[in-house]
């Protein structure tokens, strides 16, 4: 898929998803992150909405600096990285939520298919609990750099299958929500010091602002692996800000 042609299903995206907010609450999210040791900088727009049935759409379309040295440069040669798209439908059984959902991933260098599943049970007004389970499915489009070992991350011969879950713990006061995230991976390729595991922890603090609370600041810390071949592990910071259409 070429990069005009990435950029126009994005475009399209954002715009119907747009249009479909119009219908209930609706979100525009901006996020940027910087990589301590790569020190690499990645931006997201976010665009999602509550539609009829218990049902949510949400669009993320994901940047990054380009060119052949990207390090401590930002919003400089900026090209589209991912283009992701989420579905899904919630059901209620008391303080229990679950999500069954569907993630399609694309960009010009592989395509992603994500099918999962994400549970929440509410403690009390302050406490609640969440996990997800995600089922990934990637095809990769540079076949003959796979098999010269070109590309580290497709090993497998252009193909891929993980599985991951994450567990949440969030707590949220007045207009404080502080949520705790563990992720752990499992492939059929390399994800982190050549081993078939990877694992991710993030802490994430949100603000609500203003008397409608519809602007929503936030930053976040990860602990993230650095690649498929190393062992070494870097600080990801992520800071961003919400806004909610009622």
């Amino acid at each position: 898929m070429g990069k005009n042609r990435l950029r126009r299903v994005a475009l399209s995206i954002m715009l119907l998803t747009t249009s479909a907010a119009a219908l209930a609450t609706a979100t525009v999210d901006y996020r940027h992150e910087y990589r301590l040791r790569d020190r690499t900088h990645y931006d997201k727009l976010g665009l999602s909405t509550t539609l009829p049935d218990n049902m949510w759409l949400g669009v993320e379309t994901k940047f990054k600096t380009g060119g052949a040295d990207p390090k401590d440069k930002y919003y400089n040669d900026t090209v589209l990285n991912v283009v992701e798209v989420t579905f899904l439908k919630s059901y209620f059984w008391g303080n229990w939520t679950l999500s069954p959902f569907i993630q399609p991933e694309f960009n010009s260098s592989r395509t992603e298919w994500k099918f999962g599943v994400a549970p929440w049970y509410k403690v009390n007004e302050s406490w609640s609990l969440g996990g997800l389970y995600r089922l990934e499915l990637t095809d990769y489009a540079h076949d003959d750099q796979c098999r010269t070992g070109g590309i580290d991350y497709c090993d497998t011969d252009r193909h891929r299958t993980a599985n991951r879950f994450d567990l949440y713990l969030r707590n949220k006061t007045d207009r404080l929500t502080t949520t705790y995230k563990l992720v752990y991976k499992h492939a059929d390729a390399r994800l982190f010091a050549n081993r078939h595991d990877d694992y991710e922890q993030e802490l994430q603090f949100d603000y609500a602002l203003g008397d409608r609370r519809v602007w929503v600041p936030y930053v976040t810390f990860g602990d993230i692996g650095r690649s498929a071949t190393s062992s070494e592990r870097q600080l990801r910071l992520r800071t961003g800000i919400l806004y909610i259409y009622r």
